[in-house]
């Protein structure tokens, strides 16, 4: 159960991340000039130049593209050394695929199914450049839904000299997301919002990316009270202390002030217990939440 998790906790934070990391690779590598590929079910696909970016941070490295038709493929590795990955139903290491266009937020993962012959392969970290901070590796892996027993192959997976940032861009200033973490101020120093597949995801966090909290809600969502309960899989709260510890609302309520679907921002008051779900270590309380944010 924490391992699974883990890895959807890691797929929301790189899905509500990703615009921002991008825009910071395009003004700091004169445009992305990597490249990042693969072919899905027999079909060649790319990321768009736009729509692709790279991190290394927190202990973590994260790829992520959007192909022009809106196929969306996210890798996430537990470490930041050069290897190979292996990804597979009990790894703390995920890949993703989603159709961004779809009703409902059903990714297709490494992690699904129940064994690998269902989902699962490796990702090889061939070079990284600390001095034009790049990244480049190969890939293939399998990728189950348990929701409806599908599966899709990947293969011929590669990401050349892609790259990458080591810290978060800072709040455009507009955006606001703070709250009390066990008792201490809290605010969010990088704070992204996007729409994806019928969900509003919202994070803030410190740049570094630790003290991250999140929050996922319907993109429809109007004024009102719900119940943050991670287990309903529809209104839900995240705290990662660090990018790999994971905690999620086991109770709590998210209160709807505003969502103007004319200008995209949304506002509202949020509190939760942010529970371990295998219980070796203490809850921690987010409280007295506050956001006001544009998504895109």
């Amino acid at each position: 159960m924490r391992v699974r998790l883990v890895h959807i906790v890691l797929f929301f934070i790189s899905l509500v991340n990703f615009a921002c990391r991008k825009e910071v690779s395009v003004e700091t590598s004169n445009g992305l000039s990597g490249n990042f590929r693969a072919v899905i079910d027999g079909k060649a696909w790319i990321a768009a130049d736009s729509e692709k970016s790279a991190t290394i941070l927190g202990g973590l490295i994260n790829i992520t593209g959007i192909s022009a038709d809106n196929q969306q493929l996210s890798i996430t590795l537990d470490d930041t050394a050069l290897g190979t990955y292996t990804l597979n139903q009990s790894s703390t290491s995920l890949a993703a695929f989603a159709n961004n266009d779809s009703s409902g937020f059903f990714a297709f993962t490494t992690n699904g199914g129940s064994d690998t012959t269902q989902a699962g392969g490796t990702v090889s970290i061939t070079a990284i450049d600390k001095v034009n901070k790049t990244i480049t590796g190969v890939f293939s892996f399998k990728v189950f839904r348990d929701i409806d027993k599908r599966q899709k192959v990947i293969t011929q997976g590669v990401f050349y000299k892609l790259p990458y940032v080591s810290s978060l861009p800072p709040s455009n200033g507009t955006d606001t997301m703070t709250a009390t973490i066990d008792g201490a101020p809290w605010v969010g120093q990088s704070i992204s919002a996007v729409a994806l597949t019928g969900q509003i995801a919202i994070s803030g966090s410190k740049l570094d990316g630790t003290q991250a909290v999140t929050l996922v809600m319907p993109q429809n969502i109007t004024p009102g009270s719900y119940a943050l309960d991670f287990t309903g899989l529809t209104y839900i709260g995240l705290y990662n202390p660090t990018p790999t510890s994971a905690f999620a609302s086991s109770m709590g309520t998210l209160v709807i002030l505003d969502n103007n679907a004319s200008t995209s921002r949304i506002k509202g008051n949020f509190n939760f217990q942010a529970a371990d779900p295998i219980g070796t270590n203490l809850p921690h309380v987010v409280a007295q939440g506050y956001f006001s944010v544009q998504y895109r």
